[in-house]
């Protein structure tokens, strides 16, 4: 892409303003922006930080109430279980004392009596046993709905002396009345191998079981024990079964935030208590057995088991896979039980609220931000529109006087009106260019015959260069060209998607990468004489205006009869005046090198015509004909073999998108420079051909020249030919260059071929250690 010489307009302006006035624009553009944005910044960091404080301080007001509320749930889950568990302790001092007050007679009877009692009284209360040192025991217990006693109760008595023993189930109804007795001598429960019986012999207070599951509910409970000595002098033993499963449903019912839980388990981690009852147990074997709660496969209640066994009791706040979760783990105040209550609570149960109020107060706020920020864009909107105004007012101006001084040095130019000059003077595409900013400024004059276009005089700020004598023929771009000669002002901002300016964008425009285009046509009387052409000029009508009025002054010298477009022979523009000599020396190049002849390990051909045939879009070499067949390509290459055989062009070469063909290898060969020159006829033709019939665009270009080249068989056997330098180089520039479906030729093979060929001039085209030479184009034979 290119870098423009001349600047556009806004800079051309600033340029031309006095420093001072520059930093003051500058610095009063920067405070109509910066001091509204400064506004808005300074609302929204207000509100963030209104925000951030608020949530902290309403997350640690949270979060000190959920402690509160902690507290208060340990202290209500220790009445509870105070009070589920008190009342069969005091159930087991009575029926101590009553043990030990009766007569050994009437034991049996007078504890059969109060345990019926305390198993209506105290619902807790699962069984009562009474043993002594004789093995001799008495299980009390509720009648089973099974055994269609259900209100009643069943007795088991146990008798070790005098032997034989005996064991006797006794059924009574609601009434006490015996419905059913039993015997069950393969019973071998002996009460003094069980662990309430030993532990309560070990100590004078009441001795507390672990938990396990009890034989005929299979539901887990606790057994509270307490020794007692009888009348006779023996030792008893008094024990009640309590069912804990009141206590899970007790904490099942436990409201702690949104998905908190409590349970109590004992120092080994064992469950006593789990709001869900059905995960207290587990199978192993045959038997149920409680579950710990690291079997639980709860991420926050292992953490808080861990963390209680390091650190010991207390309430702390864990992070656990991502989330923040409270935990409690304290001591359940029970004599000598060591149980404990466990609660795992995650934050956000007592803190989400929080953030969510908190993202609705910063949504509320965002609409005062919102409401600040339309305020301070309109400020800024209506400060910027009055500066640009104010710039707009002295670029007008300033345009203005640019003008009025380029016309008053058009004013200077004594050929600007003079008819018979070959071109206009090149100061007036200079001040086109200067004036309206164009990247190009080039005047155009209608050839006859045709209604060709001829470039008389192009300038290109970017490089100072000025070009003439290209031309554009009506084949090349007929849209573009049939508005021109109806009198149509071109204006547009992207010539490469208007119908009537794309294939001259891609001939002539995309070269240098310009995009938009105003072209003012020249008329003189009424018909249209030329044009003017500026591209990527600055926009509005001051550029459109200045190309008229020099428009008008052009005319003036294109009033006399256009020259012919399409020249022959000896017939171009100019001709009959000395045209400029095209030297071409290779033993001077090969000078430069440090070469000589000698030096060369190949073959030097001093008048070698080469062809190239490029094609712009590879892919449509690859297309197959609707009815099947060869490719395109196969096709091409096919006809170029018959072409070339047809007019003995020794050397014919494939290479990806291009073909190159050459002949001239003899010492003397005159024909060779004409035979490629049909040959290239003939390709155009034939291609040309095979595009329409394939419906295809003309992407292919020619390219050719005639000059010194070098040639050697390169590689092993079979070794190949290959041909090289600088008349090989130029013929794919001349190819590369040329419009679709065009041979465009070097000066070098112009000269040798005009004698036999129409051409049309194209223009300049610099071409290495020779430097700027005409190009044409291959028309046909005359």
């Amino acid at each position: 892409m290119r870098g423009r010489v001349l600047p556009p307009t806004d800079q051309r302006v600033i340029e031309e303003r006095h420093p001072f006035e520059l930093q003051r624009t500058k610095r009063r553009a920067l405070l109509r922006v910066a001091f509204p944005v400064l506004g808005v910044a300074l609302v929204l960091a207000s509100l963030l930080g209104i925000a951030v404080y608020s949530d902290q301080a309403n997350r640690a007001g949270a979060l000190s109430l959920s402690d509160d509320l902690i507290a208060a749930l340990e202290k209500r889950i220790a009445i509870e279980v105070s009070a589920y568990l008190d009342p069969a302790a005091q159930a087991l001092e009575l029926a101590r004392d009553l043990a030990g007050a009766a007569a050994a007679a009437d034991r049996r009877t007078v504890a059969e009596s109060f345990a019926i009692d305390a198993l209506r009284r105290v619902p807790q209360l699962a069984n009562v046993n009474i043993a002594d040192g004789d093995g001799d025991f008495m299980l009390v217990r509720r009648g089973q709905a099974a055994s269609g006693n259900e209100g009643g109760t069943d007795t088991k008595l146990i008798r070790n002396l005098p032997l034989p023993r005996v064991v006797i189930w006794t059924h009574r109804d609601a009434s006490r009345h015996e419905i059913a007795r039993e015997f069950d001598p393969a019973d071998p429960y002996d009460p003094r191998t069980r662990p309430w019986y030993i532990g309560a012999l070990t100590t004078e207070q009441i001795f507390w079981t672990g938990i396990y599951v009890f034989f005929s509910d299979r539901a887990p409970g606790i057994t509270a024990a307490l020794r007692a000595e009888a009348s006779d002098g023996k030792q008893v033993v008094v024990g009640v079964d309590i069912k804990l499963d009141a206590l899970s449903q007790f904490l099942a019912g436990l409201k702690i935030g949104r998905t908190g839980r409590a349970m109590i388990i004992d120092a080994q981690g064992e469950l006593i208590a789990y709001p869900d009852a059905t995960r207290m147990l587990r199978q192993q074997g045959d038997d149920l057995v409680s579950v710990h709660v690291d079997e639980l496969d709860d991420p926050a209640l292992r953490a808080a088991w861990d963390r209680y066994r390091v650190e010991g009791p207390g309430r702390r706040t864990l992070e656990v896979n991502g989330s923040r979760i409270v935990t409690a783990v304290v001591p359940l105040p029970m004599s000598g039980q060591g149980w404990l209550i466990m609660m795992t609570v995650p934050e956000d149960d007592f803190i989400g609220f929080v953030s969510g109020n908190s993202r609705t107060a910063l949504a509320m706020s965002l609409t005062v931000v919102a409401m600040c920020a339309l305020l301070a864009a309109l400020l800024v909107r209506q400060g910027l529109r009055a500066d640009r105004a104010a710039r707009a007012l002295l670029d007008r101006s300033l345009a203005i006087t640019r003008q009025s001084n380029a016309f008053a040095r058009l004013a200077t130019e004594a050929g600007l009106f003079d008819r018979s000059g070959d071109a206009p003077p090149p100061a007036l595409c200079e001040i086109l260019a200067e004036v309206t900013s164009a990247s190009r400024a080039s005047i155009w004059r209608v050839m006859a015959g045709d209604g060709a276009l001829r470039c008389e005089d192009s300038f290109e700020p970017e490089t100072g260069g000025h070009v003439a004598g290209l031309e554009l023929a009506l084949a090349e771009a007929p849209q573009f060209l049939a508005a021109l000669l109806h009198g149509e002002e071109i204006d547009v901002a992207d010539a490469a998607v208007d119908r009537r300016t794309a294939t001259l964008h891609e001939l002539l425009m995309n070269k240098i990468g310009s995009t938009a285009l105003l072209m003012v046509p020249v008329r003189c009387d009424d018909r249209v004489a030329g044009a003017i052409w500026l591209e990527d000029c600055e926009p509005g009508d001051g550029a459109r205006n200045f190309a008229r009025a020099v428009a008008n002054m052009v005319a003036v010298r294109m009033a006399e009869a256009p020259p012919a477009a399409l020249v022959r022979t000896g017939a171009l523009a100019g001709a009959g005046a000395a045209e400029p000599q095209e030297v071409r020396s290779f033993d001077a190049g090969l000078a430069l090198r440090g070469l000589d002849h000698p030096d060369l390990a190949a073959e030097v051909f001093p008048d070698v015509a080469v062809l190239v045939l490029r094609f712009a879009d590879p892919a449509v070499l690859a297309r197959r004909p609707p009815g099947g067949g060869p490719s395109l390509a196969d096709r091409i290459i096919c006809v170029v073999q018959e072409i070339g055989t047809e007019h003995a062009l020794p050397y014919l070469k494939l290479a990806g998108d291009e073909l190159v063909a050459a002949a001239g290898f003899g010492t003397a060969d005159p024909t060779a420079a004409i035979r490629i020159a049909d040959a290239a006829l003939s390709i155009r033709d034939r291609c040309l051909a095979m595009l329409e019939e394939a419906e295809l665009p003309s992407s292919f270009s020619i390219g050719l020249d005639i000059g010194v080249a070098i040639g050697s068989p390169l590689g092993q056997q079979p070794r190949v030919f290959n041909l090289w330098g600088d008349v090989v180089r130029s013929s794919h520039a001349m190819a590369a260059s040329a419009a679709p479906a065009t041979i465009q030729v070097t000066e070098a093979a112009y000269r040798l071929l005009r004698q036999h060929f129409l051409f049309r001039p194209r223009g300049s085209f610099y071409i290495p250690r020779i430097g700027a030479a005409r190009i044409f184009l291959l028309a046909g034979r005359p």
